[in-house]
């Protein structure tokens, strides 16, 4: 796929989203908006109509790769004395490769106002994840390549840097936008509303939904690792972030609670059965390897996140069968961990009648496990993160949420 780069003002972008957002709030009969919640209906425009991340380039983690080309005599510049203009010399070409989190797409835009007029040497392109900077050395000068290569930075960098002063203006006012034109539909309604009660006969009634009900916005999300240490000091060492973190274990627990509030996905179905129906959630929405059994050190492990041969997130799915079984897979999980991984989870799934009873005994024993730590956070009655150590290696340490699905019909 061909990715255009700064060739188009960021402004018409929030133009388009603008007339997206005013088009659906209007393209609702009126009697609809008797039937919704308002403050869901906007969160709801809000998500749907907020970005995708904004693309940040790793500049530490820049690799190069080197190759050969032909020019023709006619391309080079004037100060060469080529005889046949359509003789082909052969010339290197040096491609720097920068590494990328965020939505690519988004780099197709150049400031609205501000558009530098500095150049950018050398042809941009994008391959996966990395965007491109290549050069044909005509005058056989690295040190040419280097310099044009450092100036191109520099501009890469302020004109990504006054995009992204727009990106965030608009999610600044995304809510105000929405709220507007909500409320500038409603008084339009309420204005036509006063009109026809000036009149003493029934208004024939409209077929309209009843409720509204808004979907879950998920965008897809990139889980990428991040390098440990300073960009003078980078090492191989890769770790997931705590928001990364939290993003898997909402969709997990999203999972969880769909089953909660619908038993018929669940009833008649094993471990596997459901594990396999939180992956089917995980795959969709983040941008990684999400493995059934992945083999992990001491044995196999039921949900794995992985980049490259780095585990991100783990996770085990297990049957509540009582205190024993559960220090069993906290066993379990931390047999499974290396040095590199930070990140675990144990999704509990809970048959019994008995829930508060379930929650009480996880929380005593997780706190007699020897490798416990400290309780982190307690997010709801479902769902507490803790803080353990690595098996034999009290230094080191790893976060571990645990959380409790209600299933009595399982």
């Amino acid at each position: 796929m061909n990715h255009r780069i700064f060739n188009e003002p960021f402004g018409n972008l929030i133009s388009s989203k603008a007339k997206e957002i005013v088009h659906e709030i209007n393209s609702q009969p009126d009697e609809y908006f008797d039937s919704i919640p308002i403050d869901e209906f906007s969160t709801f425009l809000i998500s749907k109509y907020s970005l995708d991340e904004f693309p940040t380039l790793i500049w530490e983690e820049i690799q190069m790769d080197f190759g050969e080309t032909e020019i023709y005599g006619r391309d080079l510049p004037s100060t060469f004395d080529i005889s046949n203009p359509n003789e082909k010399f052969k010339r290197s070409m040096v491609e720097f490769e920068i590494p990328m989190n965020g939505h690519i797409g988004l780099l197709r835009f150049h400031p609205t106002k501000t558009f530098s007029t500095k150049s950018i040497y050398g042809t941009l392109s994008i391959k996966g994840n990395n965007l491109c900077l290549s050069f044909i050395d005509i005058y056989n000068k690295p040190e040419y390549i280097e310099s044009d290569f450092e100036k191109s930075k520099n501009t890469l960098i302020g004109r990504l840097n006054t995009v992204k002063g727009e990106y965030d203006n608009y999610h600044k006012d995304l809510p105000r936008f929405v709220n507007d034109e909500i409320n500038k539909r409603v008084r339009k309604i309420n204005h036509a509303n006063e009109y026809k009660s000036k009149f003493k006969y029934p208004i024939k009634k409209k077929n309209v939904p009843t409720a509204f009900e808004s979907p879950r916005i998920v965008k897809k999300r990139k889980i990428s690792p991040k390098p440990v240490g300073t960009s003078k000091s980078i090492t191989n060492q890769r770790f997931i972030s705590d928001e990364d973190y939290m993003h898997i274990l909402g969709l997990l627990q999203d999972c969880g609670k769909n089953w909660e509030q619908h038993p018929e996905i669940y009833k008649g179905k094993g471990e596997e059965a459901l594990r396999d129906q939180l992956i089917f959630v995980l795959a969709p929405n983040i941008e990684g390897v999400v493995a059934g059994e992945a083999y992990n050190k001491n044995g196999k492990t039921d949900i794995a996140i992985k980049h490259e041969s780095t585990n991100l997130f783990i996770g085990e799915c297990k049957i509540w069968k009582g205190p024993k079984g559960f220090k069993e897979t906290i066993d379990q999980i931390l047999g499974y961990l290396t040095w590199r991984d930070s990140k675990a989870a144990i999704m509990m799934f809970v048959p019994n009648n008995d829930i508060s009873g379930v929650k009480k005994s996880t929380a005593e024993s997780a706190k007699e496990h020897p490798n416990f730590v400290r309780v982190l956070e307690v997010i709801n009655e479902g769902w507490t993160n803790y803080r353990f150590h690595i098996e034999n290696d009290p230094g080191t340490y790893l976060t571990l949420a645990v959380q409790l699905y209600h299933l009595p019909e399982l």
